[in-house]
């Protein structure tokens, strides 16, 4: 297996002698309590966990020693840990886990779990909490954590007994890997593990689970959608991520060519379908592109495909979706359908699998499709006047640079597989409308959960998860500084992100809106900050500092070919635009 940043396994592990691998037999029939939890979680294929160690767990990560096949990246704070388990599972498709202690080791997961489960993230959290007798008498670190966990999670439990760990743990996955997928809580107090054992053998996934989950829709809505598709003269595929879950790219672009349909991906999934297609108008959104709402806004079917039309792509009122627009809506969770727009036919199913049908229903109508010949040209020109605008921006100047800048030099130089995540804030925020992306899980934010400083150890997740793609993050000055200690993270495993600190001395999205709503004010958010690369120098990353947009390409490239985690500072000016028009008027502030 490839691993990161390093031909062998002793850049990512401590070095551990022959002689101190242990051998495990397949006919073993009884094992340590916290081993068993371990070839559960490698019966699902997990190869990483991440937490910070605690006496509640060590029955579980003392058994990884000298294995190669699963690890413990072992984080500066868990909430660092939950924020790089949510880019692994996200990045690779895979499910992951988390593995903390009691009270708050656990607890300082909350923030990345709750990413994870707005995300549609299969993280498993196994807490290991105080022992049973500890529980419900206030005892030291002892707290109901599946009641804080169950709002942010798709299931929470606790294990009542030792023999039920493999249960409760095929229990988790099960729960993580349906349908939309999601975090799940396993709380096992530690009487339950230290100096435990448990007999069987693991099992496979296909032997407690459906592996094989591809939901097709009901063939007569199917039916009425594709007559409806056929017949309309300005539709538009609006791409969600339930696409990228499912892999379905390659069908929802098919699917559009055949019916000449706009494609607008739903704010924060722009990879769901590649953006050089000639059909692709723009990002939506209030940091997307008011060419994609003005698309949206005059599309007469809407194709709402694995989308729940999130609010930050139709703000959940008429300025971008018209009333008069007639939405066919296909997400594979039941409640989704028509919950925040009536629908013409709502479809329950797997994306591809109801892509697969449309195609199949829509050449029955017509063979060789439906060409809108004055609809594609609308499009195209949307398209281009979008393309006009940015390229506009190479002519802004200035000291400290304007952060548009930033980012034609960026397109210039990212590899077309390269992994970029987006933190929150307004710097980082202009890439959704000025980078391209091509290829599905190639795009990662913190999807409608909001929290800033999630990006740096999201980016370093993604390239643990797909280690043979280049991976960059974006953040602003003030969310580097949230999680910045996971630099120590990324230089002790050798993982190589490049991450780019794009810094304004503010927090921009607040002081936008104290400047524009309350006259000016500014309380909390101008920031004083230290020398970015130089603070990666301290704990021993690369450091770069660039000041001129001309030098951003041979910086990029440059780190990119290091083996090793890199910091490049961009000093920039600040700017806070507007939200993108919407052609229904504008909203609330």
């Amino acid at each position: 297996m490839q691993q990161v940043g390093a031909p062998t396994i002793k850049h990512l592990v401590p070095a551990i002698g022959a002689e101190n691998l242990t051998t495990r037999s397949s006919e073993e029939t009884t094992m340590k309590a916290g081993q068993a939890v371990l070839e559960a979680l490698r019966a699902e294929g997990v190869e990483y966990t991440f937490g910070v160690v605690g006496s509640t767990t060590n029955s579980i990560v003392t058994e990884m020693y000298g294995r190669n096949d699963i690890r413990f990246v072992d984080t500066r704070h868990e909430e660092g840990a939950a924020f790089m388990a949510y880019g692994y599972a996200r990045a690779s498709g895979k499910p992951t886990a988390c593995i903390t202690t009691s009270g708050p080791g656990t607890i300082n997961l909350v923030t990345g779990i709750a990413l994870a489960y707005k995300g549609r993230a299969p993280v498993i959290v196994i807490a290991g909490d105080v022992a049973r007798d500890y529980i419900y008498r206030d005892g030291s670190q002892a707290f109901d954590l599946v009641g804080l966990f169950k709002p942010i999670t798709k299931l929470a439990l606790e294990v009542n007994k030792t023999e039920r760990v493999p249960e409760m743990l095929h229990y988790a996955f099960r729960a993580a890997l349906a349908d939309k997928c999601g975090p799940v809580l396993l709380d096992i107090p530690r009487d339950l593990l230290d100096d435990q054992t448990i007999a069987g053998e693991p099992l496979r996934p296909d032997a407690y689970r459906a592996v094989e989950t591809r939901i097709a829709g009901d063939p007569q809505a199917i039916q009425r959608a594709a007559a409806l598709l056929a017949q309309a003269q300005r539709p538009l595929l609006l791409a969600g991520g339930g696409i990228i879950d499912a892999e379905a790219s390659k069908e929802a672009v098919v699917l559009a060519e055949l019916l000449d349909m706009a494609l607008v991906p739903s704010y924060g999934h722009t990879d769901a379908v590649p953006n050089s297609h000639h059909l692709y108008v723009g990002p939506p959104g209030g940091r997307g592109s008011a060419e994609a709402a003005e698309a949206l806004h005059r599309a007469d079917v809407i194709l709402a495909l694995g989308t729940r039309l999130n609010q930050p792509t139709t703000f959940w009122d008429y300025r971008v979706i018209n009333r008069e627009t007639r939405i066919v809506q296909v997400d594979i969770d039941a409640q989704e359908i028509g919950r925040n727009y009536a629908v013409a036919v709502g479809i329950v199913g797997d994306a591809r699998a109801v892509a697969e049908q449309l195609l199949r229903a829509v050449r029955d109508i017509a063979p060789q499709g439906h060409p809108k010949a004055a609809w594609r040209s609308e499009v195209v020109a949307l398209s281009a006047r979008r393309q006009a605008r940015l390229q506009a921006e190479l002519s802004l100047t200035g000291t400290p640079m304007m952060p548009q800048r930033v980012y034609p030099e960026l397109r210039r130089v990212l590899p077309r597989d390269c992994m970029v995540t987006i933190d929150a804030g307004v710097a980082p925020g202009l890439a959704y409308d000025r980078l391209q992306f091509e290829i599905p899980r190639t795009l990662f934010n913190y999807a409608g959960h909001g929290g800033l400083g999630m990006g740096y150890c999201v980016g370093l997740g993604t390239k643990l998860g797909r280690p043979d793609r280049p991976a960059v993050s974006l953040q602003g000055d003030g969310g580097f500084l949230y999680t910045s200690q996971e630099i120590n993270t990324a230089v002790r495993w050798r993982i190589p992100l490049v991450s780019i600190v794009l810094n304004n001395s503010c927090h921009g999205a607040e002081k936008a809106q104290q400047q524009r709503h309350f006259g000016a004010r500014y309380i909390g958010v101008d920031l004083v900050n230290p020398r970015f690369d130089k603070l990666a120098e301290v704990y021993g990353a690369r450091g770069m500092y660039v000041q001129q947009p001309e030098a951003i390409g041979d910086a990029v490239k440059e780190a990119l070919a290091e083996n090793g985690p890199v910091v490049i500072e961009i000093p920039v000016a600040e700017y806070f635009p507007a939200p993108a028009a919407t052609p229904g008027g504008a909203g609330r502030h």
